[in-house]
């Protein structure tokens, strides 16, 4: 009613009295159309020009200096937590004196254009505040007078059971079995509530002891969280209530006293079920989770009893976080560790989940997160800070973010440690995430655009109007549910120190991945127990440091990480000097012993070697002889073949030469056989049948038939003559029977018999060959088969008598070359003979040269040894007394390689904690370590230190030289600075330690700068770059961002 009679209302109650949720309520569901609603949640920081300028965003211009939202509508601003802006120089509120003057006045003056005032139509404010205390502070009356005050007071017990034991009776309905203990339990856990408000009150030390109804809630939405139906009996309902007490509760306990405390409260609650505490609590840790079932559809939050199974599932699920990532973990999953997972992981799953995580550095905040974000299915997300990253990369990140959990409805960790805190507007920005899932001013027109487009069938759904108000409203809450901050809201779990049984697990971790540590079972658990002892130590001594010398040291367990992380690279490194050193030692004895072993057997040797030197003297001369007969032989045989290739070349050239001359003659009766033979070719079988179907052939055509008959031997048919009586001869009948096939027929001809042509044939084909009728030119005028065959009977006939003339030159040819093979015969016998000779001279010739290598290789080796007797003579007489040493030296060295794992250990302990203690606090610290390294059975030499054990003479004066003080003190601060796995810090009042580094850097181009260079960055960054020494002058207490980054060495 007030609000829509345009009166502005403020709603005051202390917290979690409902007075947002009933105004969030009210704004978004129960209101005209016109109405349309804007949420602000003020914080420390808020200032009056983020105030204006979220206002000014919502508005628009009506005429000129008068600006509302659109027209017909009225937007009322629902500012949360009104009274936590921080009070300023004068005691004045910027932010509310903003809202004041727009309610004194109906505007304020706009920035942008000064002097001129904007005035602000139809617009209300409803507000929600607590009482001051806590952060709060009071408002001005000058403000709260324009409002209507609401009021809502505390819940009173009647009310929180009635609404939880409703709550969880509704759950309890489908297990008759319990269903009684209902209004019990929600009476316990009231009581719990109610006595851990009045009796764990907030300290300086213990600031966040403070406890509000949402941790009553809390305690019931971690037992929603199981299924009711897998509730068997009484004892398994109280163990989930005591887990989820003891995470909503005890998590943020901060020490022992207070956690057993909470735990004597529990054991009495519990008493009153008529069950005992060990019946409920069997043993410590009580876990439950949702993680252990491999059906990702069909998770249950259920309790955790194998715990050798848990660990093994942890175990599965990093090494599938490090093939997905390409960022490793190795973590070692002690007790203490896998219990943080399972709260980080029970905090995730939970709707609106966010996680405080208090400890030291090293203590797995980061690493833990990640594991159980993995496990959860959850994109883990950080910032990564950068040279230049400010308020716009960070506004860009986090709008990324939300708008990937709000859009695409994915689950989102968001890990944000205190090291990232570059602007304090960074806590700011958080701040309205955790508390509206809101950041003021964050999304671009088209970015609101997208996002009210994209939630319309997400209000559809709900069955809410698509008013923009709405749409936002279902974006927001998106995002609130889908990203989990683990850095600053409740439930909160504080890392404590380590306990010793997580010490020595990942001690044992970090040993047994060490082949070439060599311990025996006991030495491996003494250097274990030797790890967890130092750590303790120092943390002891820390405190008497600080008692005496007012010094702070700290001791994380990422100091003792870095113990073992020493240890396992200086022990391999150290023992496999130590072994090379040993068995140079121990070659050099071998080689003497060998030398006195070898002098006998040279002396033996020289003996045999003499007699073989001498026979094979008399060999070489037998040999030479003969390769001097053979060689005679050889000359005699060479010039016989020399003379029968003479004749063979001469036979060879007369039998060319007849073959020439016979080739000549046949080349003149060739091209005539070649032509006839092409026209042949060039016939086709529709030429011969066209002769072959001649009626009345022309004398021509009867020529060719009459002499083809004759060249293949065919008889002619007897006709009657021109005179009564007379018989004459007829070949064209015969004639066409050779026609009758025409492939046959020009294939006889092709295939012709031309160098074996009776004498008969040719006497009566010669008339034919004188008739002039009988010439190509003639038969071409009445046939052109009959031309070609023309030329092939004419081409016959020139080839008969040409073959005649060459016969005898062919047979003189065959004759001369017989005679050329028989003299071929006789030549290769006669060079065979010559290479049997030669091969014979050079076996004898190789045998020569082996019996003369044979002779030298011996007077070498005669002489080599006789050489090598004087010498052996000379080193065995000059290394008598080495030999002594060099025994001792080999035991002292098998001495050291047996007990070096104890030394390196310590050395390891002083890099690791010892670096800002004074020196009488270090050698305490050694002795009591020599003690409990004997008791412990741990492997060392009698007096280890830190100089003898991991110090180099030549490099120790060389420092010396560059101003290092000779000083035992100084010299192990030189070694603790070259061994650490950390950049160094020296507290240098005297300037000794500049002084030194300058010198020693200088040749390496040292980069010096100080914080208050105005060129710090450029010269910092040229020295990563380039990999320059840098020296950081005049540090403070605190360090730039980006000098961070670079300190923990992280990629830039």
């Amino acid at each position: 009613m007030l609000l829509t009679n345009k009166k502005p209302v403020l709603c005051i109650g202390p917290t979690c009295t409902g007075k947002t949720l009933t105004l969030s309520d009210k704004l978004l569901n129960n209101m005209p159309a016109e109405y349309i609603t804007h949420f602000l949640m003020f914080s420390a920081r808020t200032s009056a020009n983020q105030t204006q300028d979220y206002i000014d965003s919502k508005l628009d211009k009506r005429r000129k200096g008068v600006f509302g939202p659109p027209v017909r509508k009225y937007f009322i601003f629902f500012i949360d937590d009104l009274n936590m802006p921080m009070l300023e120089t004068y005691g004045a509120q910027p932010p509310i004196e903003l809202l004041r003057q727009w309610m004194d006045h109906g505007g304020w003056y706009d920035r942008k254009q000064i002097g001129t005032f904007k005035h602000i139509v139809d617009i209300n404010f409803a507000c929600a505040m607590g009482p001051p205390g806590g952060g709060r502070n009071p408002i001005t009356q000058r403000f709260t007078r324009h409002f209507n005050f609401l009021s809502f007071t505390e819940m009173e017990d009647a009310s929180k059971k009635k609404i939880f034991s409703t709550i969880l009776g509704s759950w309890l309905g489908s297990v008759p079995a319990i269903q009684p203990l209902n209004e019990s339990l929600v009476d316990a856990t009231i009581r719990v509530y109610a006595t851990i408000s009045s009796q764990l009150l907030p300290t300086p030390a213990k600031s966040h002891y403070t406890f509000s109804l949402r941790d009553l809630s809390k305690v019931f939405q971690g037992i929603l969280m199981a299924q009711a139906g897998k509730m068997e009996d009484k004892v398994q309902l109280l163990q989930l209530w005591y887990h989820e007490s003891c995470r909503v509760f005890q998590d943020r306990l901060v020490c022992a006293e207070d956690r057993d405390w909470f735990d004597g409260l529990l054991k009495d609650c519990i008493e009153q079920f008529d069950c005992s505490f060990d019946e409920v609590v069997p043993s410590k840790p009580v876990l439950f989770g949702d993680f252990m079932s491999l059906d990702d559809d069909n998770k249950v939050y259920t309790l955790i009893q194998d715990k050798e199974r848990l660990m093994k599932v942890m175990e599965e699920c990093m090494d599938d976080y490090n093939q997905n990532t390409t960022t490793k973990m190795k973590l070692v999953l002690f007790m203490d560790a896998i219990e943080h997972v399972c709260r980080i992981s029970r905090v995730l799953r939970q709707p609106l989940g966010n996680a405080l995580l208090l400890g030291v550095g090293g203590s797995g905040r980061q690493s833990l997160t990640k594991l159980a974000s993995f496990m959860s299915g959850y994109e883990c997300f950080q910032i990564e800070l950068a040279k230049n990253y400010g308020q716009t990369e960070w506004r860009e990140d986090i709008k990324n973010m939300m708008l990937k959990a709000g859009l695409q409805n994915e689950q989102i960790t968001f890990l944000f440690v205190d090291t990232q805190i570059k602007c304090e507007s960074f806590l700011e920005d958080i701040n309205n995430i955790l508390n509206s899932g809101d950041v003021p001013n964050l999304y671009a027109t088209d970015e609101q655009e997208r996002i009210l487009t994209a939630m319309k069938p997400v209000v559809q759904d709900l069955g809410h109007q698509l008013t923009k108000a709405n749409l936002m409203a279902a974006y927001i809450r998106r995002v609130r549910s889908n990203i989990h901050t683990v850095l600053c809201m409740s439930p909160i779990d504080w890392f404590n120190a380590w306990p010793e049984e997580a010490l020595q697990a990942v001690a044992t971790s970090f040993l047994n991945e060490l082949p070439e540590l060599e311990a025996s079972p006991t030495a491996m658990r003494g250097l274990a127990l030797m790890c967890v002892k130092i750590h303790q130590t120092v943390a002891r001594k820390c405190e008497q440091y600080l008692a005496e010398l007012s010094r702070h040291n700290y001791v994380t367990p990422k100091s003792y990480l870095e113990l073992l992380k020493i240890f396992t690279d200086v022990n391999g490194r150290k023992k496999h000097e130590l072994c090379s050193g040993r068995q140079r030692m121990k070659s050099g004895l071998d080689k003497l012993l060998s030398t006195a072993e070898d002098v006998s057997k040279m002396q033996e040797e020289l003996e045999t070697m003499r007699p073989l030197l001498e026979e094979a003297a008399k060999e070489t001369e037998v040999t030479m002889e003969t390769i001097k007969k053979d060689t005679v032989v050889a000359e005699e045989t060479r010039k016989s073949v020399q003379a029968e290739e003479a004749k063979a070349s001469e036979k060879a050239r007369f039998a060319g030469a007849i073959a020439a001359d016979a080739q000549r003659d046949l080349d003149e009766a060739l091209p005539a056989l070649d032509a006839a033979l092409a026209s042949l070719k060039s016939l086709n079988k529709n030429d011969v049948t066209e002769v072959r179907g001649m009626q009345r052939p022309p004398q021509g055509v009867k020529l060719v038939m009459e002499a083809v008959c004759i060249m293949k031997g065919i008889k002619p048919k007897k006709v009657p003559g021109a005179m009564p009586g007379t018989k004459i001869n007829d070949y064209w009948e015969p004639g066409k029977g050779l026609l009758q096939d025409p492939g046959k027929f020009l294939e006889s001809l092709f295939n012709y018999d031309k160098d074996n042509i009776p004498e008969n044939v040719i006497s009566l084909i010669q008339p034919y060959i004188d008739n002039e009728e009988f010439q190509p030119e003639s038969i071409a005028k009445v046939s052109k088969a009959c031309t070609s065959i023309c030329q092939w009977v004419r081409a016959m006939h020139v080839y008969h008598f040409v073959a005649k003339g060459v016969e005898p030159k062919r047979q003189a040819l065959q004759e001369a070359q017989e005679d050329l093979a028989v003299t071929q015969r006789i030549l290769d016998d006669a060079k065979e003979q010559l290479a049997a000779v030669e091969s014979g001279i050079a076996a004898l010739q190789a045998t020569y040269q082996d019996c003369l290598a044979k002779k030298d290789e011996l007077d070498n080796k005669c002489q080599l040894c006789e050489a090598r007797l004087i010498r052996a003579d000379k080193l065995i007489g000059g290394l008598a007394d080495e030999k002594v040493r060099w025994k001792e030296t080999v035991q002292h060295l098998d001495y050291m390689v047996n007990n070096v794992a104890g030394d390196v250990l310590l050395s390891g302990a002083y890099i690791a904690y010892l670096g800002p203690f004074t020196g009488e606090y270090r050698a305490a610290m050694a002795e009591e370590w020599l003690h409990c390294f004997k008791e412990l059975s741990v492997p060392h030499t009698n007096e280890p230190n830190l100089i003898s054990t991991l110090g180099d003479p030549v490099k120790i004066r060389s420092w010396q030289i560059s101003g290092l003080p000779k000083d035992n003190l100084s010299v192990e601060n030189g070694v603790i600075a070259q061994y650490s796995l950390r950049w160094p810090l020296f507290v240098d009042p005297q300037g000794q330690a500049n002084t030194w580094i300058k010198n020693m850097e200088r040749d390496n181009r040292l980069e010096t700068i100080k914080l208050s260079d105005l060129d710090f960055l450029r010269s910092l960054e040229n020295a990563i770059c380039f990999g320059k020494p840098c020296l950081l002058e005049n540090v403070g207490e605190g360090v730039r961002s980006c000098s961070r980054t670079c300190l923990v060495e992280t990629d830039i």
